[in-house]
């Protein structure tokens, strides 16, 4: 396979690398997408798209396509504290025109890729094997397909494929922090008895300080899944899904469950919250989304700051395109202003107070 030359190698299609992408093609580079899987595929997730991550599917002009096929959108939160005391939040806000909405991750991440497609390049099946340098310098990704193995040249490579990424792997910077991450489980239940507009959490004592989310993603079907800190499950010393299992099967939610019919099985998956003290960036290539590990460690939100990480990386891309090395510190130095580091620190403290049920009653 002929080697090709481009600015930018984005590593992963999902809204953290489709974003860079899309950002970095309407600053005027010239960027390749790459992603081992083709589209449209499913992604475990809560499928949460919050206002801010609706703001970039605005700007990037895919709000319409995404809100003109299945989804929810979603007006008010249910909280339910430990010992079963409930309250309402209303989540609309007149001043803000994008609503929160729930939308299964098959569809938006396809609706990124598809305005990918209209723009720049994109390889899908193509699984990453090796990260290419020159000295200290990354050059370039090596890949592999159905059709054989191939390089791409490029100024810049961005590492946008997941908690384990492959580029992080190879340039030395992968660290699974059980203390920082948390795990979670998804399940999709058709004819669960939930409030139009309304997405559930539910925090529980076999699960803070993390919770049980119930979100219905439309045409009759709910997200239901847990999120727990990957330290205190292997703590416990208990299976994931036992725990998801064990927590549906509560006075609280066993009724609700009984005559649902879920879809296809339990999985999981993990959600690596931020380190400030990470490597993101260096000569040559940048980290984004869940390769970055941006996930909020309080609500297990990731699809807002990975579409921020890749707006800001291409934002850097483009202003840095004589200089690869100033990627290092620029990067980062703006990611963590565009995510708020100080919000980040207090999501780790409310996540720490969580742990206490009492609190947790306390608040709600």
């Amino acid at each position: 396979m002929k080697p090709r030359t481009c600015d930018v190698a984005v590593v992963g299609a999902g809204p953290a690398g489709a974003a860079t992408a899309l950002y970095a093609a309407r600053a005027g580079l010239d960027v390749v997408l790459l992603d081992r899987q083709t589209f449209p595929r499913d992604k475990i997730c809560g499928d949460a798209v919050a206002r801010k991550s609706v703001g970039h599917l605005g700007d990037l002009g895919i709000l319409d396509r995404v809100q003109t096929s299945v989804h929810e959108p979603v007006g008010r939160a249910l909280l339910a504290s430990p010992r079963g005391d409930a309250i309402e939040v209303d989540l609309s806000s007149p001043e803000e025109a994008n609503p929160h909405l729930i939308c299964r991750r098959e569809i938006l991440d396809n609706a990124l890729v598809e305005a990918a497609r209209a723009r720049t390049a994109v390889l899908e099946g193509a699984r990453v094997t090796d990260v290419l340098r020159d000295g200290p310098r990354v050059t370039g990704i090596a890949f592999r397909t159905r059709a054989g193995a191939g390089e791409i040249r490029a100024r810049a490579v961005v590492g946008a494929d997941g908690f384990d990424s492959v580029v992080a792997r190879r340039l030395g910077l992968y660290r699974h922090d059980s203390a920082r991450w948390c795990v979670a489980t998804r399940g999709y239940y058709r004819g669960l008895d939930v409030a139009a507009r309304t997405v559930e959490i539910h925090f529980l004592r076999e699960t803070l300080p993390g919770f049980l989310w119930i979100f219905p993603t439309g045409d009759g079907v709910a997200n239901v899944g847990l999120g727990i800190v990957h330290a205190d499950l292997k703590r416990r010393r208990v299976g994931l899904r036992a725990v998801h299992e064990a927590v549906l099967a509560l006075p609280r939610f066993r009724d609700r469950f009984r005559r649902t019919e879920r879809i296809g099985g339990v999985v999981g998956w993990n959600l690596p919250a931020p380190d400030p003290a990470r490597t993101l960036a260096g000569d040559g290539f940048m980290l984004v989304g869940d390769a970055a590990g941006l996930v909020d460690p309080f609500s297990g939100e990731g699809i807002g700051n990975a579409l921020d990480s890749g707006k800001v990386a291409a934002e850097v891309l483009a202003d840095v395109a004589g200089d690869a090395r100033a990627v290092a510190t620029e990067y980062p130095a703006r990611l963590w202003r565009a995510i708020d580091a100080g919000e980040i620190a207090l999501h780790y403290r409310l996540r720490s107070l969580a742990r206490r049920a009492g609190v947790v009653d306390f608040l709600v």
